[in-house]
């Protein structure tokens, strides 16, 4: 979709990219060969180099990292060496294949008109595609859940008066920047840091890529949130950045939700939701069978819209939609296992296009499939 790489294409690039941006005489280098004897010895598998899957070695990866298994040689609280340039490689292609905000397929334009400013859309992609529609065509947004009017002791006060379209990003972004190591780095220098001393390439230059926070608005100080920063210049960081700063995504690992810890008020409240809603789509997405964790959500939130009030006009006037599949199959065995997948879905109460992301599917999306 827009000319983006898919997963199983981007261990080539990414490792492309990190060799442009560092050589290869690298941390990566190393661990990638540390994984690949890994595999040898422990599987009995002998995997070329231009044959490993990068969800694999991430997993590989993230592990090592998140157990602490190297012990007092982690190198920081975000990730391993490896890790981080995978991560920072991995905005880079993505960013570097993402078209401007004028230059879009014209799907994503007519997407994004349709959408109403009541919907929420969660995502698993890391690209910037969709915000910038929104931009283009001038529709209010939202990267977090709700604004909020006051923070109380134990309760908040929602602020509904905005209305703009909730995007949830589950996995990151490639412009979002976390800051926590920063701000205790940068803290435990004192008021003075030594003259040129950079601590993080995007933190110290807040100006360069024109950093704003991911929320705004009365926030709880304890809010994970707070850390989240995006940049707006996220193509010229890209194209000058040669450090170790990586974005803040979840890497495509079978065990990325271990580091979800900063987006789990976008997962709050999922296996509730449904009921009360309206429509629910699901857009290319194929739930692979390592994320059963997404898989639990979406069941939770489907069979909640499917078994509540289905037959009620709501407002007297509206029934619930079928719940609508959109994905690219193009053979008989592609579809009977996208099938299997979301075979929690009543097939009585859901829709199906194979034929992929594009003005079939707008029409297919935003028409509705029941009499009212």
């Amino acid at each position: 979709m827009a000319g983006l790489p898919l997963a199983s294409q981007l261990f080539p690039l990414v490792k492309a990219a990190i060799e442009r941006r560092h050589g290869r005489d690298t941390k990566f280098q190393r661990d990638l060969d540390a994984y690949i004897r890994y595999k040898r010895i422990a599987d009995g598998v002998e995997i070329p180099v231009h044959a490993v899957d990068l969800e694999e070695l991430l997993s590989y990866l993230d592990i090592e990292h998140f157990l602490e298994l190297r012990g007092s040689d982690t190198w920081s609280q975000e990730g391993n060496e490896s890790q981080l340039m995978i991560r920072a490689a991995i905005g880079e292609v993505i960013q570097s294949h993402t078209p401007s905000a004028d230059k879009l397929p014209i799907a994503y334009y007519r997407f994004a008109e349709n959408l109403s400013v009541h919907d929420w859309i969660l995502t698993f992609n890391y690209d910037v595609v969709l915000e910038r529609a929104l931009d283009h065509i001038g529709k209010p947004y939202r990267l977090f859940s709700h604004r909020f009017e006051s923070i109380g002791k134990h309760s908040n006060i929602v602020d509904s008066k905005r209305e703009e379209v909730v995007l949830l990003k589950m996995h990151g972004s490639v412009d979002w920047f976390h800051d926590k190591q920063y701000r205790e780095l940068r803290s435990s220098l004192g008021p003075r840091k030594p003259d040129g001393a950079v601590v993080h390439g995007v933190f110290d230059f807040p100006d360069r890529y024109e950093v704003t926070p991911l929320v705004d608005g009365p926030r709880a100080a304890d809010d994970p949130l707070l850390y989240l920063h995006r940049i707006k210049q996220v193509d010229n960081f890209y194209r000058r950045d040669r450090s170790l700063e990586a974005p803040f995504i979840l890497s495509p690992s079978h065990v990325k939700f271990v580091y979800a810890e900063p987006l789990l008020s976008f997962w709050n409240g999922m296996g509730r939701s449904g009921g009360m809603n309206l429509g629910v789509n699901v857009i290319g997405f194929s739930l692979p069978p390592h994320d059963e964790y997404i898989r639990i959500g979406l069941y939770q939130m489907i069979r909640n819209y499917q078994g509540y009030s289905w037959d009620t006009k709501w407002l007297d006037t509206t029934l619930k939609d079928q719940v609508k599949f959109v994905d690219f199959r193009d053979a008989e065995e592609g579809i009977a296992e996208y099938m299997q997948r979301y075979s929690f879905a009543e097939p009585s109460k859901s829709k199906f296009l194979f034929s992929g992301f594009g003005d079939n599917a707008i029409e297919f999306l935003f028409t509705s499939q029941r009499e009212t």
